[in-house]
């Protein structure tokens, strides 16, 4: 373990050579990666406590708000590329401030419809918010680094990005709810949300113009070359998707479809899961701080080892451990009881959700870190935000997906009520959370088969930090 450590530290001294605005960007995801990583635990809770949600509309407006998260992503990444980092972010942060402080406050002023209405509304506006900051960090991100320091400097940022995660479940979640109640704590989350939301808009302020003006400068010069009148946002658009190194990235991340199923099921099947299946005063907060924790330690121990390999390579063999990691949940109970040390059905839930969150952290902190590289390193560098815009691809159909299905399976697998049949054995298979899970394995497993199939057909057009091929081991 020291000696990982120290290579960690040997590998992160290439940071050096990064500029104060890779750190202020690293700065805002922190502080905007407390706030969403809250809000995305929080929110199916929200929706049926605070605004009156049932079980299925809930589902249906988890997809909803996902679905256009990663719909806004596809656009406005060329706006992005067209308006620079800094104004970017200001407009994300003030589409945050607006949403996040009305759902805190609505439903204390209203009831009923009218707060339904309100929060399907402040949905949207929040999930354009989401788009522009996500969409525009990472694009930030590949502009402030270089080849040399791009693969470091993305494990960085995800190393942060799941420290912040990992204080959102366990002392942001769990603290407010713990401290004010389960109703009034849903509320007290979108409030510290919106704070964020003020947080990073102070760190934007601080974001040079560096990059801004080095690139008026190139314009400028590519104009007095060539006269041609300027692009605008729809025409890069419209070029993007004509270009074959981004057709072949679209099938890539369609490809990945169904595995990213699995990582939105940590978010909008696993809490009324947990709570269903376990006790109603279970440390929800505190089991999903678990798998940034895993990331984190898991990160700094193997980043030197992991940027030895090929990154298509490691993107494959992460997506087969996040996949395999839903077995656990699918096995029967009765297998489980079997296991040395397990007496009762509570020590049986609690070992599997522990098991399949730590296998699960292991394929995506192997998976998750290079995918976004791997985007990245394949965009023209003029096109960056409309790359990094189509990554969302995978979320694009696998969050509406399980927002409306996870809402059909919740209410047939994991409805109120049902420990009860389990404990007395009053049910099958077919009929329990475990059958919902194999489903999900399923469907996962489809994506790592089908990438190594393809494997020669989506090798990139034109990657700028690709690991050559016989470094892979």
């Amino acid at each position: 373990m020291f000696e990982g450590i120290k290579n960690y530290f040997a590998e992160f001294k290439i940071m050096k050579t990064v500029s104060k605005d890779f750190w202020m960007v690293n700065a805002i995801q922190f502080f905007d990666g407390l706030a969403y990583f809250s809000i995305i635990i929080v929110l199916s809770l929200y929706l049926n406590d605070n605004v009156g949600f049932s079980d299925m509309e809930t589902g249906i407006w988890q997809g909803i708000f996902f679905m256009f998260i990663t719909a806004f992503m596809f656009t406005v990444g060329s706006i992005c590329d067209t308006l620079g980092v800094k104004k970017t972010y200001y407009i994300a942060t003030a589409l945050l401030i607006i949403s996040r402080l009305g759902m805190g406050v609505a439903p204390q002023m209203m009831t009923g419809e009218p707060l339904k209405y309100v929060t399907m509304a402040l949905l949207i506006v929040m999930a354009l918010g989401t788009a522009t900051m996500v969409t525009n960090t990472n694009a930030a991100l590949r502009h402030y680094t270089t080849p040399e320091n791009r693969s470091t400097g993305f494990n960085v940022y995800y190393l942060i990005m799941n420290i912040g995660a990992m204080i959102a479940g366990a002392f942001v979640f769990d603290g407010f709810r713990n401290m004010f109640g389960t109703v009034k704590g849903n509320l007290i989350i979108f409030d510290f949300s919106f704070a964020m939301a003020v947080m990073t808009f102070v760190c934007a302020w601080f974001i040079t113009n560096k990059h801004a003006e080095e690139k008026a400068a190139e314009k400028a010069a590519e104009k007095a070359a060539d006269p041609t009148p300027e692009k605008t946002p729809l025409q890069i658009f419209a070029e993007v998707w004509k270009e074959s190194a981004f057709q072949k990235l679209v099938l890539f991340l369609i490809l990945t479809l169904g595995v990213r199923l699995v990582f939105t099921h940590q978010t909008m099947v696993m809490p009324k899961y947990y709570l269903r299946t376990l006790y109603n005063d279970f440390e929800l907060g505190l089991v999903n701080s678990l798998n940034p924790a895993i990331i984190v330690v898991g990160l700094i121990l193997l980043i030197p080892i992991i940027n030895k390999f090929d990154t298509v390579k490691l993107l494959v063999f992460g997506m087969a451990i996040s996949a395999l990691s839903i077995l656990f949940l699918a096995v029967p109970n009765s297998w489980i009881l079997a296991i040395p040390g397990v007496e009762n059905m509570n020590q049986a839930y609690v070992y599997i959700i522990v098991a399949q969150i730590f296998v699960f952290a292991i394929g995506e902190l192997i998976f998750s870190p290079r995918f976004v590289e791997y985007t990245a390193s394949v965009a023209p560098k003029d096109k960056v935000a409309s790359y990094m815009g189509l990554s969302a691809l995978p979320m694009f159909i696998a969050r509406p997906i399980n927002g409306f299905v996870s809402g059909i399976l919740i209410a047939g697998y994991s409805y109120e009520g049902i420990r009860a049949k389990i404990d007395t054995g009053n049910i099958s298979y077919m009929d329990s959370p475990e059958w919902m899970w194999m489903i999900y394995f399923i469907l996962a497993a489809i994506s790592p088969i089908a990438i190594v199939a393809l494997r020669n057909f989506l090798k990139s057009d034109n990657p700028d930090n690709d690991k050559p091929a016989d470094t892979a081991h």
